[in-house]
Formats: C-alpha cells, structure tokens, sequence
C-alpha cells in the first residue's frame, strides 16, 4: 500500500512539474534516437571521442554546442 500511495505521488509530482516548466531541459536537442554521450570543452576533443568510440556507437555521431548560452560546452551526440 505504501509503495503504491508513493509511486502516484511521485507521478502527481513529476507531472505538476512539468505542467508548470519547472522542469528544464536542454536546448539541444539532435532528434529521436540520439542522446548525449558526455561534455567536451573544446570540438576537437568531442571529435576524438566521437572516433575513438567507433566500434561502440559506430559512425552516426555529432558535436554541437550545449546552449546559445553556454557554447563553451560541446556536447557529443550518439547514435543509440
């Protein structure tokens, strides 16, 4: 009972924050079945990730700033 009473809690939480946009969320936002692998400070270090990681993610892989606000982090986006 008690397990149950927390999870609609939860979910009542999550879902008030939400609806108010509490809840921040990145700018970039590459598409559906990408998602960030890790940060960089510079784009020739998310390069080198992005190829020594060949034979994880493959080649399917792109860096791109974090934020307008914030270009001084590289994100570097896979391909999942």
């Amino acid at each position: 009972m008690y397990r149950r009473a927390a999870a609609v809690f939860a979910t009542a939480a999550t879902a008030g924050a939400l609806a108010l946009g509490v809840v921040g969320t990145a700018e970039a936002n590459p598409g559906p079945g990408y998602y960030a692998r890790s940060s960089h400070t510079s784009y020739a270090d998310c390069q080198a990730t992005g190829k020594a990681g060949y034979r994880i993610w493959g080649p399917n892989f792109f860096c791109e700033p974090f934020s307008t606000d914030r270009p001084d982090i590289i994100v570097l986006w896979v391909r999942g």
